[in-house]
């Protein structure tokens, strides 16, 4: 069972680490291959693998065939839907799952986002409401979230908006399930009843599994303190309320039964527990942690019926297998290799009969390596905080919030003051989390690992597989050390690394030389609240192991080009800050023409605006000249056709080999003169895709064509990476959405 689980599982994930589209003619074929290996035993391991690649296959080719047609992207449309989750508010804007009703041209899921919606929205809600839709998409760059990914394998198969207007209209709703009403009273009580959002939130989490009122101050602290999986319903949670029931039955069984010794009221007590957490995990989503768990459960509690010995290793690949092949996108989310993999480890290390303390640690040790592909990160702090976490949680939180949802109706003022308990106990272990998280290094960032920095991570998961004893494993600890000192790879002298980062509608360029980052630009601001510093330029720039800025220079103050300034000053010492226009609350030096510098023997000029300039808005815009030796790159910021004229006009242009096309390819920028005066080879453009305002303009990349510039976009490209040097000129480009696309990319 073990070797069919783990080749089944290896073709699967084989698929999913690859950029493989095939056909339904590779399909058939393959499928054809593993009717001939079948025939001959021995080859079953390769027959597994095979299938476990074609089943995933299959599943995603369904899901990418439901997104909504190209068509259709952006255009109006009126639709009835279902709102199917709790949703989550950030900002002005509301974000929520809905189900289109009736509607043949809609996926079965889509995610939604409304602007000042005129009412608060509620799960179950029936809308009609006028939609802009388009096809999952997300930004791609090195270090950033795979928002495309998240999307495929939650079942999203279109996102959109809610557009504004008279034709939105709440409807009467449908009826709802038992688990639906259960969750909404479930929810509206801990809400009516705790007054701190925090612990409530938690709380919610924990009972029903959805984490809509978790704040990003609550999911930092417990990431950086290594606790994020007590908000799983997962095997802590299931056992307990099994464990919990198993007891009850037993002691209502011996108080009912007149002749107790008589009768065997185990198998009752079983199926009793069973059943409960059967119940608990339907509450709670049945998410995948909560499914391995009530399927490990089901298949202990059989075996048990039975009065025979479970084999663990069994029923943990019988769990995974079953998983695999019922969903087989539940293999992509971290809860599946998370679970089974901390599940797996407790099985193999529980034969040295370790003591708490020693079990934590290998835990921690032997999932890392999975942690830090997964997470981009390690938190040290987790060994101390999860020995004193886990306990509360499993013997004060867990019981009281459970109690809490049980004790209901005419009962209620019980499980009110259970749920209040509960609600300390979060609070008490919240201070607790707040204090390890401000501790130095409690949490590390991995950087970017190529070659033998692989074994920096590696290391310690070999630590806690090996037996005791075993030559060489004390080493492995020099691991965890290598992987605190690791830094990634950066130019030579005379060399600059220049990364145009996918920010969607707005402009980040991060330039790396051999010891200097410097950052022009920091993305758009969201009016949800968020901004593009914060999701893409920070974790690129931690992906990188910058841990500062010499540079910050801002070209203008529009919010597509300044809207993280806030989120980088916050995040990174930044030694100096440059901008065309001021920033308000952010004190900065003016950019002007004439300013120059140079890192690690890469120059860089400012070659405008001019000193007493009297213009503002795009034309204000601050434009960099970087050279090495003979070869240049420009960044242009927004400046539009009278900048282009003084530039050229003072003929302080050169040619280049590489260029960020002004203001976005927006016609009101990039003039043949401007264009003809720089023969780059490369024109780069920084847009969001499906944008608004329609740019780049068909026209406008034509002139750069026309011109001999091999234009590229972030839109379809993703980030964009190349490297400049004195003595080679331009080279090593990379385009990230093309170079790292998967099955489920666009």
């Amino acid at each position: 069972m073990t070797r069919a689980c783990l080749s089944v599982l290896a073709g699967m994930y084989a698929l999913q680490l690859s950029s493989f589209a095939g056909t339904s003619g590779h399909l058939n074929a393959a499928f054809l291959v593993v009717l001939l290996l079948l025939i001959t035993r021995c080859w079953l391991l390769l027959a597994g693998f095979v299938v476990g690649l074609g089943w995933f296959f299959l599943a995603a080719e369904e899901l990418i065939a439901s997104r909504i047609p190209a068509a259709i992207e952006g255009d109006s449309l009126v639709v009835e839907i279902k709102v199917v989750d709790f949703p989550s508010t950030s900002g002005a804007t509301s974000s929520f799952l809905v189900q289109p009703l009736d509607d043949a041209r809609l996926p079965a899921r889509v995610r939604l986002s409304w602007y000042e919606p005129p009412v608060s929205l509620h799960h179950g809600d029936r809308w009609r409401l006028e939609v802009r839709l388009r096809r999952p998409r997300g930004a791609r760059n090195p270090g950033g979230f795979d928002f495309e990914a998240w999307l495929f394998r939650e079942r999203m198969a279109a996102t959109g908006y809610v557009v504004n207007g008279h034709r939105n209209r709440l409807l009467p709703p449908l009826p709802s399930s038992a688990v639906d009403q259960l969750q909404r009273r479930f929810v509206g009580r801990v809400v009516a009843l705790i007054e701190n959002p925090e612990p409530a939130a938690v709380l919610i989490a924990l009972v029903v599994g959805t984490r809509h009122l978790l704040s990003d101050a609550q999911w930092q602290r417990y990431a950086t303190t290594g606790t994020s999986h007590l908000m799983a319903i997962s095997g802590l949670h299931i056992g307990l309320a099994a464990g919990g029931a198993y007891l009850l039955a037993l002691f209502a069984a011996g108080l009912l039964s007149v002749r107790a010794r008589q009768r065997n009221h185990r198998r009752a007590a079983i199926v009793c527990s069973v059943v409960v957490a059967l119940w608990y995990a339907t509450i709670a989503g049945f998410a995948v942690p909560a499914r391995r768990a009530s399927l490990m459960l089901l298949l202990v509690g059989g075996a048990a019926f039975m009065h025979r010995k479970p084999k663990l290793a069994a029923i943990v690949s019988a769990a995974a297998l079953l998983i695999a092949l019922l969903d087989p996108l539940a293999t992509m989310t971290p809860g599946f290799m998370l679970s089974f993999a901390a599940v797996a480890l407790l099985i193999w290390v529980a034969r040295r009969r370790a003591g708490l303390a020693t079990l934590q640690l290998m835990l921690l040790c032997g999932l890392l390596p999975l942690v830090a592909v997964l997470f981009d990160r390690v938190s040290l702090a987790a060994l101390p905080v999860n020995l004193l976490a886990v306990p509360l949680f499993a013997f004060v939180t867990v019981p009281l919030s459970l109690l809490g949802l049980v004790l209901d109706g005419a009962l209620q003022p019980l499980g009110d003051l259970a749920l209040l308990l509960a609600a300390r106990s979060i609070t008490l272990l919240e201070k607790g989390l707040t204090l390890f998280a401000a501790l130095p290094l409690a949490s590390i960032t991995v950087p970017a690992l190529t070659g033998v920095a692989w074994l920096s991570i590696i290391a310690p998961g070999l630590w806690a597989l090996l037996p005791p004893g075993w030559p060489g494993r004390p080493v492995a600890w020099l691991g965890l050390v290598a992987l605190l000192l690791h830094q990634p790879g950066r130019p030579g002298t005379g060399c600059a690394r220049v990364s145009i980062l996918d920010v969607g509608q707005g402009l980040a360029v991060v330039i790396e030389t051999h010891r200097r980052t410097l950052l022009y630009d920091t993305g758009p601001a969201y009016r949800s609240g968020g901004n593009a510093a914060a999701n893409v330029v920070l974790p690129y720039l931690a992906h990188r192991g910058v841990r500062e800025l010499d540079r910050l220079l801002v070209s203008h103050a529009d919010l597509d080009h300044a809207g993280g300034v806030g989120a980088i000053l916050d995040s990174l010492p930044v030694h100096e800050v440059l901008a065309g226009e001021p920033l308000a609350g952010v004190r900065t030096l003016p950019c002007r023409a004439g300013q120059n510098w140079s890192y690690d023997g890469v120059e860089f000029e400012v070659l405008y605006p001019p000193l007493l300039a009297d213009v503002e808005g795009n034309n204000r815009s601050c434009v960099l000249q970087l050279s090495v030796g003979e070869h240049r790159l420009l960044l242009t910021g927004d400046i539009e056709a009278s900048a282009e004229q003084e530039l050229t006009r003072t003929r302080s242009l050169l040619a280049v080999d590489a260029v960020v096309v002004p203001h976005h390819g927006s016609r009101t920028s990039s003039t043949p003169p401007f264009v003809e005066a720089l023969q780059a080879s490369i024109a780069i453009v920084s847009s969001g895709y499906n944008n608004h305002w329609g740019l780049p303009k068909p026209d406008i990349v034509q002139r750069w064509q026309a011109a001999g510039a091999d234009v590229l976009n972030t839109a379809t490209a993703g980030a964009i990476e190349l490297s400049l040097c004195a003595a080679s000129g331009l080279e090593s480009i990379r385009r990230y959405r093309h170079d790292n696309r998967r099955i489920w990319h666009e």
